[in-house]
């Protein structure tokens, strides 16, 4: 799973127009206590076209290329019922595209064979929560508020909870501890995505472990004059946002801390000449200035976040400060905390950035560093 950006979503002013009528008739059946009906709008072609130009033809869950030209269009939080649930589904959301989500038939609903069973339920109606009562009711709900059990591919916090074992089993990742909530109800969120939407089906698993092999085939090329320019190509192809089981091939990458290093500091999108660490400063691992000294994390980049429904952005000076909302910061902490209001937020979780298509947090780059610093 990766993270798809809907800020980037183009939605045609024609489709817009045209469900607004449908909109209007739905929302008046519910006010009348009538069952509405919900034309299937979301399946018009240039609405599918504008979804499929966010990542390509492949399905935003399980990475599996999408063949032909209708993907299949699911309400991430369904509109018309939830399994396990009495009552109508999120009715409102049935035409606001940012609660669409591209899947392939088998996420979506099912109907292929797996362990010798078939016609299962995937994602179909599921969005079960940890706390039911934080479930938003109508359309003055806040979202935010709602204690998700499915991982949303459109919350980059959620995209970053999956991980991978060698064999291209999809798991929870190693070091992402689970919530208060979850613990209280003894579920893990990344596991119950897993089992909701089979991530672990057989034929998923076999090409994510190709995938994976390839790129610890191209890995140790890095490291050679010679051939890290050919092997950098081909892995940025593999591990692109736009490619299958990309995010498979990302974690065999990161298997290969020198190698990983040595792509990350070079990329296309990063290049600048490596800054030399000023000897008055202090050298700890809090410092910024580590990571950019180590061509790690380049000056001027965006950092980025997501609060309360909200994107939050910002930028590494050349000093190793960041600069958010018109201020400027000595930490990623710092940074946070005053962009969010809260005492409670870890800077480095906090933040990613987005190179090539990859998002990764300031923790994970300063992992990486710490696995690759002079002892």
């Amino acid at each position: 799973m990766r993270h798809i950006d809907m800020n980037s979503l183009v939605v045609p002013a024609a489709w817009n127009a045209k469900v607004a009528k449908t909109v209007k008739a739905v929302r008046d059946a519910v006010l009348s206590g009538k069952k509405p009906k919900f034309p299937s709008h979301w399946t018009d072609p240039q609405l599918r076209q504008a979804l499929v130009d966010l990542v390509g033809p492949k399905c935003w869950y399980c990475e599996t290329p999408v063949h032909g030209n209708n993907p299949d269009v699911d309400h991430y939080r369904p509109k018309s019922a939830i399994i396990g649930v009495d009552g109508p589904g999120y009715w409102w959301l049935a035409y606001v595209p940012s609660n669409y989500r591209l899947a392939c038939g088998f996420c979506n609903s099912g109907g292929s064979q797996t362990n010798g069973q078939s016609g299962r339920r995937t994602k179909s109606n599921h969005f079960p929560l940890l706390d039911e009562s934080t479930r938003a009711t109508d359309e003055a709900s806040d979202y935010a508020k709602e204690s998700r059990i499915l991982l949303d591919p459109a919350d980059f916090r959620d995209a970053h909870l999956l991980g991978f074992d060698a064999d291209g089993h999809v798991r929870r990742r190693s070091g992402a501890p689970r919530s208060d909530a979850e613990i209280s109800r003894s579920l893990c969120r990344a596991d119950e995505t897993i089992r909701i939407l089979d991530l672990n089906r057989e034929l998923l698993v076999e090409d994510r472990k190709t995938t994976m092999g390839s790129i610890n085939k191209l890995a140790p090329l890095l490291m050679n004059p010679l051939s890290k320019g050919v092997a950098r190509e081909m892995i940025e192809d593999k591990i692109g946002l736009r490619s299958d089981w990309s995010t498979a091939a990302l974690e065999a990458l990161r298997g290969h801390p020198r190698a990983a290093a040595e792509f990350f500091a070079s990329s296309r999108q990063g290049r600048a000449k490596p800054m030399v660490v000023s000897p008055e400063r202090k050298t700890d691992l809090t410092d910024l200035m580590l990571l950019l000294s180590a061509g790690i994390l380049q000056v001027g980049v965006a950092l980025t976040a997501v609060h309360g429904g909200d994107q939050i952005e910002a930028t590494v000076l050349t000093d190793g400060r960041i600069s958010c909302r018109s201020r400027v910061w000595s930490t990623p902490t710092s940074a946070a905390r005053a962009a969010t209001g809260q005492e409670d937020i870890d800077g480095w979780a906090f933040w990613s950035i987005t190179v090539n298509g990859v998002t990764t947090s300031l923790a994970g780059l300063r992992d990486l560093y710490r696995r690759q610093r002079p002892t």
